[in-house]
């Protein structure tokens, strides 16, 4: 079985805590340590190949950032968790194909855009 290789990042402890036991828990799941806050996270993935990071969500937008490290790390995901544990974000780099459907002038300007037809089959407004 291939261990997927777990590591957190800028939480509080408490969290931490229990995020490291759920994970700790699940036989294919292995804790690889917690980064100190003014660590370098590319490199804490690298030295310890983690397949998974896992951070605390602060209230700054760190998407950059995330897209910055995963273009370094391909396969790595990113669980950014809210501090209190409630709500989270999956963050990783993958293929996408996204249908257009039937092709027009406007599906092609969107297209072109980065706005394809979404999900629910309704084109955004702008």
């Amino acid at each position: 079985m291939k261990q997927i290789r777990i590591l957190f990042a800028k939480m509080p402890t408490m969290l931490l805590d229990i995020l490291s036991h759920v994970v700790a828990s699940e036989p294919d799941m292995v804790v690889m340590g917690r980064v100190e806050d003014e660590e370098d996270l590319l490199a804490a993935a690298r030295r310890t190949q983690a397949s998974v990071l896992v951070v605390g969500q602060t209230m700054e937008d760190e998407r950059e950032k995330y897209a910055t490290l995963l273009l370094r790390r391909p396969k790595l995901k990113v669980v950014a968790i809210a501090g209190d544990g409630k709500t989270g974000l999956l963050y990783e780099l993958r293929p996408q194909r996204v249908p257009l459907g039937e092709m027009s002038a406007d599906a092609l300007r969107r297209a072109i855009r980065g706005q394809p037809r979404s999900i629910s089959g309704v084109f955004p407004e702008h």
